[in-house]
């Protein structure tokens, strides 16, 4: 039975998209490795160098999940990267997969050098990295790995004028977030961020008591305040928040279009073929995906987004029967890529 420690590991975040990388992450390694055994640091925890040589002398392999962490030289990143050189300085199997990489600096090609695989999950990350390093290889986002239904004939019938039903999302920048809020209540479409509820057992992953208290303190301004006082907009957004992603899911697919500001929420609208348009994040991901998809750009801007017509909006966020084509072979080939990944692992 091998032992595998998971670095980064993302439910923490309470996202939807984190949610599904994950699952799929621990579901492959448990199909070519049944029985294996856990260990894991989850997004922003630290550890000690001391800690870590002495948790590395029960463990087989390490995986760095790269999701979110490795672009512009993130003091987390390297803390993540610099543990996977540690590991391989005690003999250990160590894998950066489902990465992006972009904007680092040339110090972090030294802490990944001896990694027993590179795996990014865009080609304009692969090609940055193949600059240095011979062991890369590609595969989409790990969301891709899930095996999705696409919007029923009916609701593709409908899509030939307006949306019927508009689903909106928020973004990793606040102030995007406001913006793409105060658009759905402006037009009475559906508002429901990427993140989910706040978990209240302790033992749950992304419990986080400091949060729940300050959720609870700024309800109580509110209510002083007869809805004057805003928090940021992540504490408001709870109000609006679905917690089972399968549910999630299941609201955009009955959607006749998205509008979001997320790269999973891209992600699963490429998955489900459900027309979208994204206001760019904070790395050239997004951008990067379309491209990868071979699929035209679904990029807007927030001002685009309010001088336009939805009809305008709409005719931009459709497929064209090629473009289904190619996004149903864009799925296929990168789930038979992460099997080959984890094989290898």
């Amino acid at each position: 039975m091998k032992h595998f420690f998971i670095l980064n590991d993302t439910r923490t975040n309470l996202h939807h998209g984190c949610e599904v990388v994950m699952n799929n992450l621990y579901g492959l390694i448990l199909k070519n490795n049944p029985g294996a055994k856990f260990s894991r640091l989850c997004t922003g925890q630290t550890i000690s160098e001391e800690k870590w040589l002495e948790l590395l002398k029960d463990i087989d392999i390490v995986i760095i999940n790269g999701e979110g962490t490795l672009h512009d030289a993130a003091p987390f990143g390297e803390f993540l990267l610099t543990l996977g050189q540690i590991a391989k300085q005690q003999q250990k199997k160590v894998y950066l997969v489902n990465s992006t990489w972009e904007n680092n600096p040339q110090s972090w090609h030294e802490l990944i050098q001896d990694f027993d695989g590179l795996y990014v999950r865009d080609r304009k990350s692969l090609e940055t990295l193949q600059q240095f390093h011979s062991n890369c290889e590609y595969a989409a986002d790990l969301t891709f790995y899930s095996k999705y239904q696409n919007q029923n004939a009916e609701v593709a019938l409908q899509q030939t004028s307006l949306p019927a039903s508009v689903f909106v999302n928020d973004s990793v920048y606040s102030h995007v977030s406001d913006a793409l809020f105060k658009y759905a209540k402006d037009h009475n479409f559906s508002y429901h961020p990427i993140t989910r509820e706040l978990p209240l057992a302790a033992d749950a992953i992304g419990y986080n008591p400091k949060k729940m208290k300050k959720l609870k303190q700024y309800n109580l301004l509110s209510k002083l305040s007869f809805g004057l006082y805003k928090p940021r907009r992540y504490y408001q957004d709870f109000d609006y928040c679905i917690d089972a992603t399968d549910e999630f899911k299941q609201k955009m697919l009955s959607s006749d279009l998205v509008i979001t500001g997320r790269y999973h929420c891209l992600c699963f609208c490429l998955q489900m073929q459900i027309p979208v348009l994204i206001v760019a994040s904070n790395t050239s991901k997004t951008q990067s995906l379309l491209k990868d998809a071979d699929i035209a750009d679904k990029h807007i801007s927030l001002n685009d987004l309010t001088t336009s017509s939805i009809h305008e909006l709409f005719e931009k966020a459709q497929y064209s029967e090629d473009d289904k084509a190619k996004l149903i072979n864009f799925c296929l080939i990168n789930q038979q890529k992460h099997e080959d990944i984890f094989k290898t692992i």
